[in-house]
Order: structure tokens, then sequence, then C-alpha cells
């Protein structure tokens, strides 16, 4: 199946289409794990996904009013789809799966506004810059001079990739948007590649670009072009994905058969997909009409696609640690007319310290959540139909919706975070866990204030929950309050494992 200037790699077929040994854990094949092994011998993979402007903080938890001023928990599996909050409502089917974690503060970015307003350490206190840079380094920014801050060290996505990525795979993949600076940084001031198109990720995943470092004879005629080599990798690799799957078929057993035709038609599904939404100038044609034109057009169906490419990137295993950045969303997607700004006359006014707040922009901010809602739990859609030793892809994950602000209008507390998954048992999920103000905050404009834990304390879960039991803090170690004493950023967070 190789033809000359392309790489095309067995092993590597096999195992992104799902046929490798041991990465759907088919019984019948002999490749799953007892189920007392299963945690200890499959990898914890992770998903940070990212949305912009904040939340509607009572419209979006799920605890017991008038309870705020002590860390408790709540039971959420029992709960009614009524019952659960309106921006949450769309993951009720993924109930017994999620531990919403409600009252935590971005404890570095208050700390840095101190630096930045009090001390004149910097001169960019912009709170979208700030939540940016620091969402997922929990370190101070890269300030520069006539210029916006940015990330000023490694974040974590990176860290955890450099830890449990598998030599000859990627350590991680940074995917989707940008809300106006890069989330993800390899070092300070040094943002992280970032794919932006769907079509783009998918053939790299698929090995379909020519490999560059094969010698050309002089004597060969003129090289094919880029498009004609894509035509012909994506042919031949459809074409023995499909011979492979119909021969490994006859040796399942008929549940195993069903799971492996369920993950064929998720490749299948997203080949289709992607092909569909090729632009029509410029392009070759595979047999069925697929235009495989290697630039990718159109504004709808992004945010799927990239929810299926992650979903089959780690059932396969070509990554561990995944980013997924959420599109803006445009004003049709939730129900707002043209000419509305999402940024000054929505998410400013959503909640009552807004400078002009008003219902109509709450309600409005509510509908912009539920929205990602329905998009992240149609990311745990996918994983979970991956079936993994007994249980899914999703079981064996942890999956953390992180928003940008903690509400529209720029609050760094409280900071809202739904886990989703559990990673093998590490979180105690099925529960919504809510934490009180404990710490002096490090800064404030007015009178003096009390924050709940540091986000970075989560993050440290998520180290443990992939097996990185040596980690004790992300980014700061400990910030200093208003009055100079220090808040410390160290260890998990207590009440959240199982």
């Amino acid at each position: 199946m190789k033809k000359k200037g392309m790489k095309i790699d067995r092993r590597r077929f096999l195992t992104a289409m799902g046929l490798g040994a041991g990465s759907l854990y088919l019984p019948s094949m002999g490749w799953r794990p007892s189920k007392a092994k299963a945690s200890g011998d499959l990898p914890v993979r992770v998903v940070f996904f990212i949305t912009p402007h904040g939340t509607v903080p009572p419209n979006w938890n799920l605890g017991f009013p008038g309870m705020e001023g002590a860390d408790y928990e709540r039971d959420i599996t029992g709960l009614s789809e009524a019952e659960f909050s309106p921006i949450l409502r769309p993951l009720h089917r993924h109930r017994d799966r999620l531990l919403v974690v409600d009252g935590l503060s971005r404890t570095s970015v208050i700390g840095e506004e101190q630096r930045v307003f009090r001390d004149n350490i910097g001169h960019d206190g912009n709170g979208h810059h700030l939540m940016q840079a620091h969402l997922l380094t929990c370190n101070w920014t890269l300030q520069r001079s006539g210029s916006t801050c940015i990330g000023g060290s490694r974040s974590i996505d990176q860290v955890l990739g450099d830890r449990v990525g598998v030599p000859g795979r990627w350590a991680n993949r940074v995917y989707g948007y940008r809300h106006q600076h890069p989330y993800s940084w390899l070092a300070s001031g040094e943002p992280a590649a970032r794919e932006e198109d769907p079509s783009q990720a998918f053939r790299d995943m698929m090995g379909l670009l020519p490999d560059e470092s094969e010698p050309t004879e002089p004597t060969e005629p003129a090289p094919p072009t880029r498009e004609e080599l894509i035509d012909a990798a994506r042919t031949s690799v459809l074409d023995f994905a499909a011979q492979e799957f119909d021969r490994v078929a006859p040796r399942l057993g008929s549940e195993d058969r069903m799971k492996l035709e369920r993950h064929r038609q998720l490749i299948r599904d997203l080949e289709v997909s992607l092909a569909a939404r090729m632009s029509g100038g410029g392009g070759t044609t595979v047999p069925g009409g697929a235009t495989c034109d290697p630039t990718f057009a159109g504004s709808g169906g992004g945010m799927e696609q990239f929810a299926q490419l992650t979903t089959l990137a780690l059932s396969c295993d070509l990554t561990r640690v995944t980013t997924f950045v959420a599109r803006p969303l445009e004003n049709t997607e939730f129900g707002v007319p043209a000419g509305v700004n999402m940024h000054q006359d929505i998410a400013h006014n959503s909640t009552p310290d807004g400078a002009s707040y008003t219902p109509e922009a709450e309600a409005h901010m509510t509908e912009y959540n539920r929205v990602y809602a329905e998009q992240f739990a149609y990311l745990l859609d996918q994983m979970a139909s991956v079936p993994e030793a007994g249980e899914t892809l999703l079981d064996h994950s942890v999956v953390v919706w992180l928003t940008e602000l903690g509400t529209g209008t720029h609050h760094t507390y409280p900071i809202p975070n739904v886990i989703a998954g559990g990673g093998c048992g590490y979180f105690n999920t099925g529960r919504y866990v809510h934490f009180t103000e404990s710490a002096l905050t490090p800064f404030s404009w007015g009178g003096p204030f009390r924050i709940g834990p540091p986000q970075a304390r989560l993050y440290v879960d998520i180290f443990h929950a992939l097996g990185q039991t040596d980690v004790d803090y992300v980014g700061l170690p400990e910030v200093m309050d208003q009055d100079g004493n220090p808040i410390s950023m160290r260890g998990p967070l207590p009440m959240l494992r199982a």
C-alpha cells in the first residue's frame, strides 16, 4: 500500500484506527486486562476544555442556598434534570461521572493585581489578559513594555504532556480557537502550537502528509503535488483500514464486534464530516466524491469535529493530554440579535455588580454558557462511547471544563469548575462540592474580603490523578494576602478524592 513519497506505517495506522494490540481491549481477542488491573494498566488522560467570559454563578451552581458559609458537598446523582441548574442541565445525563467544584479562586491572578496596582510591578492589569495568562500557569505573567501581558511560564498541559507522554507520539495537543491570547505556553512568552483547522488536525493524526525526509531520486519525474499525495494516501489508508476491520471482525464475539463497529463508525463519521466541509476550489476528489482540498472552510461544526478528534487521539493513545479551546459563539447560537456586543453589552452587565446590570443580559449570559455545556456534554458523549477495559474512555480520563473568568464582570472568584470522568477512580464523582471563603484576599479596591482556596490546588489533584504524586504545587507555591501573610497554593484539595 505504500506509495513513493508517502509514509504509511502499518502499525501506526492500525493503532490510529483502533486496531492496534490492546487499543480497545476487546476480550474476544484476549486484549482486555482483568477489571482489577484495568485502572493500574491503563493510562489516565486529561482534557482541558476552556470557554471564555466566565459564567453566572447563581445559574451555574448546584448548591444549597444559605450554606455558603461552610465547606460542604451534596450528592447529585439523584437530582432530576429539572433540578439541575439552568447552565449545567445539558450535563445531567453524565451526572454520575461529574464532580462540580464551586468556590475556588484564581489566587495567583489576585496576587498579580496587587503587584500591578499597588506595587507597580508591571503595568497590565486587564482582567482578560491576566486570567488568560494565569489559567494554565498559575504564575506571574510576562509583563511587556508597551504591550499586553502574556503567559510567564510553562503551562500545566505542557508539563503534564512531558511527564506522561509516550516516546514517538505527541506529548500533547492544543486544539481550537483564540479568545485573545493563548492559554498554553512552552515557556515564558512562548505559546504552544495550536491547531485551529479540524481538517488539518485529522490529516496530521492519520499521517497523511508526505514524508519530506525521504530522498527523491534524480531520475524520477516531477514530484506529485501536495493535493495528489493527500488524495493517494487518504484512499490507501481508508481502504487499508477497511480490510483490517473485515479481517478482525469474524474473530470477535457479537458484543465486541458491535464495539469495533461503533469505533469504525466514529472514524468514518469524522472523515465524512471533514470531507463534506472541504472548500470546493482547487481540491482533488476521492471515490465517493469527497473533496480533498487541504484548506478547510466554514464556521459551523468545528467544535463537534474537534470533540471527535480529541476522542480519537486519546482512545488510540496518540496523546494523553489535550487542551480544547472553545470557539467564541455567534449571537445567533444563543438567541441574541445581531449587533449586540457579547463582551460589552452582555458579559459586563450579566451580574448585579455590573455597571449596567439587566436581567436580560443575565438571561443571555446564562444561555451562552448553557450552549457551551451542550458542547461539553457532546465531548463527554463521544468519550463515553469508546469501550475500554470493561468501562469507557471517559471513565479513564479527567475532563475539566475551565472558564477564562469567574464571571463576565471579571471576577476572579468564585471560579466554576466541572470535572468529568474521574480518572480511573481518583475523583469521587456524582457530587457537588462547595468551598467557602477561607483566606484574606491579596488585593481589593475597597475593604478587605475573603476568598476560597486556590484553583491551582485542583491542578495538583489532576497531577496526582495521572500518577504524578511528587507534584506539590503548580506555578507559585504561595501568594501573600494584603496583610502580608502567605496563602499556600500547595497540596491537593480536600473532599475531591474517592
